[in-house]
């Protein structure tokens, strides 16, 4: 294997390292025990899904979960249930739902973000804010590139 040094090099290690952490089922649920949130892995997906479709219907919520239709539905059951989400009834046709969350699940994401931007806070705290500002400027450009190459698809 070639140990190219260039910066697109440099990068992926550095991007592979920051997501093998991120996607750390203890790093996820160690955020959750800390906001008190008692929702696992996938429901939690879930309901950050919900809440940015705002008004989608399942179809819509596996499509960008990348999961099956019965697989999501699982799993927004257990949120309705929970209190976290509520589902109605789509004007445009009347046997599909739509899902929001509910105060209940605004609350919970609310505290969620809340204990990750804390940990941030934690971890990066003696760091300088210009190069914090510079890190998320250039991520946000990062995924901004692949959402369009995406998109040009």
């Amino acid at each position: 294997m070639t140990d190219d040094l260039s910066p697109y090099a440099d990068l992926e290690r550095a991007l592979t390292r920051l997501l093998r952490r991120a996607f750390l089922p203890t790093a996820g649920e160690a955020t959750r025990r800390e906001a008190g949130v008692h929702l696992d892995r996938a429901a939690y997906i879930t309901l950050v899904r919900v809440a940015k479709l705002d008004g989608g219907r399942l179809s819509d919520l596996a499509s960008e979960l990348g999961l099956e239709v019965s697989t999501v539905s699982r799993h927004v059951k257990g949120l309705v249930e929970g209190g976290y989400v509520v589902a109605t009834t789509d004007p445009d046709d009347g046997r599909a739902r739509r899902y929001r969350p509910t105060e209940e699940g605004i609350r919970v994401l609310c505290r969620v973000r809340d204990a990750r931007r804390a940990h941030l806070a934690r971890v990066l705290g003696d760091w300088d804010e210009g190069d914090i500002t510079t890190i998320a400027t250039g991520l946000e450009r990062i995924v901004d590139a692949f959402e369009a190459e995406e998109r040009s698809r």
